[in-house]
């Protein structure tokens, strides 16, 4: 591999991976501190839509009720009649093996389905619902005024959607316009610090995807049009929101902790005296895994966006995946998917390399060219475009290999980084091949802490040596001063990869491992026959 090449997959890497490594952490301010609303669409409307409704009734104490059902473990809060927590049973805390906590939120108005009034100006969070069982389904109630509000939950026991019904009932002599939001998705749960970038809001607005920009704390952001679904993501696991009603917005919001919070906005709904309006939707918490969104139904797997190369993820993740099926070895797959990608790049590496031996072949002459014109830039271009033309050589035919296994990389990357299936996997003494392999230390070590990552070490090592054999392949065709920055990059590349790569998940380094050591042995034979 020529040293254009990791260069140039070094920047993309750090294209990649500087948003969610290494941007600063959103700043948190002393618990209490009110977030400055400031709107993207429309400021003024913002702020008075969301400034918070100060409720005249006294403080409930909070009775939760919790549901349990093959797939789920749903906690019910009398407070707003919402989700507080929800714990996912097919999937383990890897530290201590208890059913993984998707949800865990201490904010009434942030739990997941809290139900807030725009119009009229009533609190509907912070007061008391009375529970209710009407055969398999929990039912809270409120009353506010001529405004009675009625949420009823079914939970299916065999997956991990949860149905909602929400009727608002108008008791008053006149009718009555009702505009409220729904929370969606908040309090997702992602431990290890690296991947709390990953949590990201989606959306489907008017039968097209919107664009995630990430808001600046506080500020809350609504998204107009007839919302398909809404979700919350983590690096594995979403909460998706599907309307079965008709609804005029999606929004969401960026807490000053951090995290994140969205919801649809309803359309204005006209109550006429003494009747009722019944709006549906449907509620998905569990994990970001192809085949189990598609059994959720209403087109959730389209939730899942692995990028640009969106296609070329899918279809390396399917090859991993037949190849686990035979293996039954999630590292061993991501060893032959390496070997397997190394072998139909490899046509492209030969030529590469051919086109490599042949400008080596041409230096004298190039050399003699700069010196004979050396005065004159114009007359030196021409006549090393002459030269190449003589000897038929295609200078940029060595970029060609470089452009064409970008997209496998970055794809690659996309993949890996959020496939489900390598979360606690292990492999030889990795025990997550989603996170970094982290090694115990008997001691702590400043800046490394009491655990050190092997394998990204193992890469620095195997890239030493494969700039070594690459040096080697230039010969005598090199002058002095490109000697002394082969030689620069013999030390600066390896360590830049290695600090890149050092808290990636060990997947992708095993992968890339993988790949510098194949990268090796071909060099080694190409030069042998050289």
């Amino acid at each position: 591999m020529e040293k254009r090449l990791i260069l140039a997959i070094a920047f993309s890497i750090l294209i990649i991976v500087t948003f969610q490594y290494l941007s600063p952490k959103p700043p948190v301010l002393p618990s209490g501190t009110m977030p400055a609303a400031a709107g993207a669409v429309n400021i003024a409307t913002i702020q008075k839509d969301i400034e918070p409704v100060k409720s005249s009734m006294p403080p409930v104490d909070e009775k939760v009720s919790t549901i349990e059902t093959e797939k789920l473990i749903v906690t019910f809060s009398n407070i707003g009649g919402s989700i507080k927590a929800v714990s996912l049973k097919d999937y383990r805390d890897l530290k201590t093996h208890e059913p993984l906590k998707l949800v865990d939120i201490s904010d009434p108005k942030e739990y997941v389905l809290a139900f807030s009034s725009i119009t009229p100006k009533i609190d509907l969070v912070n007061i008391e619902y009375i529970e209710s069982r009407k055969n398999n389904a929990i039912v809270y109630s409120a009353k506010i005024g001529d405004i009675e509000v009625t949420k009823e939950y079914n939970i299916h026991n065999s997956n991990y959607n949860i149905d909602l019904q929400v009727f608002i009932k108008n008791n008053s002599g006149r009718s009555q316009d009702i505009c409220y939001r729904l929370v969606a998705g908040s309090g997702i749960i992602e431990k290890h610090e690296q991947d709390k970038r990953l949590i990201e809001v989606s959306s489907k607005i008017d039968g097209k995807p919107v664009r995630f920009k990430r808001a600046k704390p506080g500020e809350t952001v609504i998204n107009p049009g007839s919302v398909d679904w809404a979700a919350l993501k983590s690096k594995y696991f979403s909460i998706i929101l599907k309307p079965l009603s008709q609804m005029r917005g999606e929004f969401y919001t960026q807490l000053i902790t951090g995290d994140m919070v969205t919801g649809v906005e309803s359309d204005m709904l006209t109550i006429s005296p003494s009747t009722l309006v019944e709006n549906k939707f449907v509620l998905f918490a569990g994990p970001s895994h192809i085949p189990v969104l598609k059994e959720a139904g209403y087109d959730f797997e389209e939730t899942l966006n692995y990028g640009f190369f969106g296609g070329i993820s899918k279809a390396l993740l399917s090859i991993l995946r037949m190849l686990h099926n035979v293996v039954r070895s999630w590292g061993v797959a991501i060893i032959l998917l390496s070997i397997v990608l190394n072998a139909v790049t490899l046509p492209l590496t030969m030529k590469s390399f051919k086109s490599m031996q042949k400008m080596q072949e041409l230096h004298p002459q190039m050399e003699k060219l700069k010196i004979e014109h050396k005065d004159n830039p114009q007359k030196l271009n021409k006549e090393i475009m002459e030269l190449y033309k003589k000897y038929k050589i295609n200078p940029l035919s060595g970029c060609l290999p470089m452009l064409l296994q970008m997209p496998i990389f970055v794809a690659l990357y996309q993949a890996l980084t959020k496939s489900l299936e390598l979360r606690s996997a292990n492999f030889l003494w990795i025990k997550d091949l989603s996170s970094p392999d982290a090694v115990p230390l008997p001691f702590t070590l400043p800046l490394i802490g009491d655990s050190v990552n092997i394998l990204p070490l193992i890469m620095v090592g195997a890239m030493v040596l494969q700039q070594k054999i690459s040096t080697k392949s230039m010969g005598g065709a090199v002058t002095e001063e490109q000697k002394q920055q082969q030689k620069m990059m013999l030390v600066i590349m390896p360590i830049m990869f290695g600090f890149i790569f050092y808290n990636m998940p060990s997947g992708l380094v095993l992968y890339w491992v993988i790949n510098t050591s194949l990268t090796i042995v071909e060099q080694g034979a190409i030069l042998k026959k050289a």
